[in-house]
């Protein structure tokens, strides 16, 4: 079973909450990130929101325009969810899917839950694209008992991969 350490990013990026909203979206334009963790200002590892491409949209669609020095810590969601990163990836689905989140922070549960990394929706596609060309190769080989067995299988999984459909587009 994979675990959400698996998928996850562990090369995050993480700010403090004083940057500027334009700095961040040139840094995750720059890492091909579709969000920032927001740490407090004097104890840098510690996550106090995150700061995602949406979020910067949403400014501007409300006239606030980035470029007049609005900080991360103005803008960010401080209501993440976190997971840890020993779970089943398909908890973090579901608790994506159930909190309409495209985003996760990773915590460690042997470093005193320290966040360690961030899976997203991108990264729960990539899950399911390998589970369902692992699931079609395995079934060429099975019985026909077997294929019954995994068509309820298919439809839970085809009923999580629509519903993480949903929730990214």
């Amino acid at each position: 079973m994979s675990s959400v350490e698996d998928y996850m990013n562990a090369r995050m990026v993480m700010h403090d909450s004083k940057a500027s909203v334009l700095e961040l979206a040139k840094v995750m334009v720059e890492r091909g990130v579709s969000s920032v963790a927001i740490t407090d200002e004097e104890n840098n590892k510690k996550v106090i929101g995150i700061l995602t491409e949406r979020d910067i949209v949403k400014s501007i669609a409300k006239d606030v325009p980035p470029e007049g020095g609005i900080t991360a810590g103005s803008l960010m969601s401080s209501s993440i969810l976190s997971i840890r990163k020993d779970q089943p990836i398909e908890e973090a689905a579901l608790l994506m899917i159930r909190n309409r989140v495209r985003h996760l922070l990773v915590e460690d549960p042997s470093s005193h839950n320290e966040v360690i990394g961030i899976i997203t929706t991108t990264d729960l596609a990539r899950y399911l694209q390998k589970r369902m060309k692992h699931t079609a190769a395995h079934r060429e080989n099975e019985n026909e008992q077997q294929q019954q067995q995994q068509s309820s299988s298919s439809s839970s999984e085809q009923l999580l991969l629509s519903e993480a459909w949903e929730l990214y587009f």
